[in-house]
């Protein structure tokens, strides 16, 4: 098995062992895997290996992509709000935007 083989396999472990932090927060950012890892198991991650276990899990999560259509019509209000003169429009289609 080369290094990506053995890396995905690394990210698959590890993702199990989170899934249910990232389930439970949309914020879980890659420093917190960072941290959580080192703290629960003792297993020290550089940032851009907790960022590929993170996404890893957000691959497994299912619904996870689907919901943050949901957050287009907030995005729009608040480009608004932030921005008076500008004017926002979105159709969503099948999770396409």
């Amino acid at each position: 098995m080369g290094v990506w083989g053995r890396q995905r396999v690394r990210a698959e472990l590890l993702a199990t062992l989170i899934e249910g932090k990232v389930r439970l927060c949309l914020d879980y950012f890659p420093r917190d895997v960072m941290q959580d890892l080192e703290l629960e198991l003792g297993i020290p991650l550089t940032y851009m290996q907790s960022w590929q276990v993170r996404e890893f899990v957000r691959m497994m999560v299912p619904g996870w992509q689907e919901d943050h259509y949901k957050l287009l019509p907030w995005m729009c209000a608040a480009i608004v709000r932030a921005n008076p003169e500008s004017a926002t429009f979105y159709e969503i289609k099948e999770c396409r935007f």
